[in-house]
């Protein structure tokens, strides 16, 4: 069996494997006889009809399912022998013969990129920090959020939950069904703008798909056509709104604090070692950017599409499955430009991890994820012990140890646009060539 390669870009490339004809006759007689235990031929008891008379009635379907066999298990062969490494299922282009030639067969496969690094010391790294006053102002935020209660209104402003009685105007019957609504425009499909001004006992006409009323009402069981809209009558029974309190120094005197500028200090202070660990991870993740800036490389794009459509088809709304497909696809090719990343430098950096530097990538975690030492190994006993956790302590120390010669800086908003902008047309070129 021959076989040849011709690359067709940085990761993917085109076999063509010729097997002997020979040899491919051999293949085709021992499926014959296979085959011909399960072949019906009037005249014989199954099994009992000669070869060449199953040939000759049957031999086109049989040919084609030969041939589909065939092809798999000769490119494993040949996978096997030329180690062939690639990413999903193998591209079947061309299949070409006739009992007597040789049978010709053309593959396309998909493969990880090959990368190297000619630079990895003394890198220019442009990172955006977590500021603590960031992190201080999110906390407050959530607090503020947790915080607040319900009150009853007499009018819709934005945001407003609206429970309202609907009329259902089908051509048999109305149908009279409790249901809620947020008066604007979100969340899409159970937000509706015509709420807003409106008061207690108003009413307002719409048609609505059946598919949406069945959403508001959470009535599944409706006898109502999904793709069809209806007439409905809209009467508002009551008005809900959240109140959320103000972030002053009532506030946080609530909170048993003298006044937010105390309270703020506290909290600053209690979360000073964990920003100080995320940053860890925002230059670490800075750097493999900064590889991928400095090193672009090809992705495989079709086996990108693939898991994104596969990912996509689990949503059961089908109206969302392009924008899911586009948001997955730059998903996964983010998580593949730091995995082969990754994955390089494991092979390029020679780090010995030590057992002092292993617990303390443990304390790291276990700082992230705001849980002790104790804790976290308690909570992640199986996770520690498993080889991906080492590729991740590895991948940390090899990160840590390019950023002691590396200069961090924080970018213009400028320079920062360019950046996101050069890697999305790269990662949109490649899906186009794709």
């Amino acid at each position: 069996m021959q076989v040849e390669f011709n690359a067709i870009n940085a990761v993917s490339k085109e076999i063509n494997i010729t097997v002997p004809a020979e040899e491919a006759t051999k293949a085709w007689e021992k499926y014959l006889r296979k085959a011909a235990k399960q072949v019906d031929v009037p005249g014989f008891r199954k099994g009992k009809a000669p070869l060449s008379l199953i040939e000759r009635s049957h031999g086109a379907l049989l040919t084609e399912h030969f041939l589909k066999d065939s092809v798999s298990d000769f490119f494993e062969a040949a996978a096997k022998e030329h180690d062939i490494n690639y990413l999903l299922f193998p591209d079947v282009k061309d299949v070409q013969w006739e009992n007597g030639t040789d049978l010709l067969i053309k593959i396309e496969i998909e493969h990880e990129p090959t990368l190297e690094f000619t630079q990895l010391d003394h890198l220019d790294v442009p990172y955006n920090p977590i500021t603590l006053d960031s992190e201080v102002d999110k906390y407050l935020e959530e607090l503020k959020q947790n915080s607040g209660t319900i009150i009853d209104a007499d009018e819709a402003l934005e945001n407003d939950h609206v429970s309202v009685e609907l009329t259902i105007m089908t051509r048999d019957n109305d149908i009279v069904q409790n249901a809620s609504f947020f008066a604007g425009s979100y969340p899409e499909r159970r937000a509706l703008p015509e709420l807003i001004g409106k008061k207690v006992g108003e009413t307002l006409e719409k048609e609505i798909s059946g598919t949406d009323i069945k959403l508001v009402s959470r009535d599944a069981s409706l006898n109502l056509a999904n793709d069809n809209t209806y007439p409905v009558k809209i009467m508002v029974n009551s008005i809900e709104r959240m109140q959320y309190p103000e972030l002053n120094d009532d506030f946080a005197k609530d909170m048993e604090f003298d006044d937010m500028a105390a309270m703020r200090a506290k909290i600053a202070e209690d979360m000073r070692l964990a920003n100080e660990h995320k940053n860890l991870d925002v230059m670490n993740y800075a750097l493999v950017g900064k590889l991928f800036v400095d090193n672009n490389f090809d992705l495989p794009m079709k086996t990108i599409s693939y898991l994104a459509e596969q990912e996509a088809q689990k949503h059961p709304n089908r109206e969302y499955h392009k924008y899911l497909e586009y948001q997955y696809r730059m998903q996964i090719s983010q998580e593949m430009v730091t995995m082969y990343i990754l994955k390089q430098l494991r092979n390029q950096v020679e780090i010995e991890i030590t057992e002092e530097m292993f617990e303390e990538y443990i304390k790291h975690e276990a700082i992230l994820a705001d849980h002790t030492v104790e804790a976290y190994k308690e909570a992640h006993k199986e996770e520690i012990a498993s080889a991906e956790y080492q590729d991740g302590v590895r991948n940390f120390y090899t990160l840590r140890k390019l950023a002691e010669t590396a200069n961090y800086f924080i970018p213009e908003p400028e320079q920062q646009e360019e950046i996101t902008e050069a890697e999305t047309v790269s990662i949109e070129e490649s899906d186009q060539e794709s």
